[in-house]
C-alpha cells in the first residue's frame, strides 16, 4: 500500500499568489525595509511572472524561497532574503542615499 502525502502532493499544484503567514511577514519586513513602491517593475527583478504588482511580486518571490527551503526560522530567512534582494536589484535604485 503505497501513503500519499497530502502536503507535499498539494505543494506541487499550489497556485501562483498562494501566500503563507510566514511569508506575508518575511514580504511586508522587506518592502518596509527598501520602501518598495507601488508599480509592476519588481516582478522582473526577482523573477517572478511579470503579471504581479510590486507587493505581489515581491510575496511570490518569498514564498518560492521558503518552499525551497526544508525547515528555516523567519529571522534567518527574512536576513538571507534581504541580502540576496540587495544583489539581485539595480543598486542605483534602490538602497543609495
Amino acid at each position: 500500500m503505497k501513503i500519499i502525502n497530502y502536503e507535499e502532493l498539494f505543494g506541487e499544484f499550489k497556485r501562483d499568489g498562494a501566500i503563507s503567514a510566514d511569508a506575508n511577514l518575511i514580504a511586508n519586513a522587506l518592502m518596509r525595509e527598501l520602501y518598495v513602491s507601488s508599480g509592476y517593475n519588481l516582478a522582473r527583478f526577482l523573477g517572478v511572472k511579470r503579471c504581479f504588482n510590486n507587493d505581489m511580486a515581491m510575496r511570490v518571490w518569498v514564498q518560492k524561497s521558503l518552499d525551497a527551503q526544508d525547515g528555516y526560522f523567519v529571522e534567518d530567512i527574512s536576513i538571507k532574503l534581504q541580502s540576496e534582494l540587495y544583489e539581485l536589484l539595480p543598486q542605483s535604485s534602490y538602497g543609495s542615499y
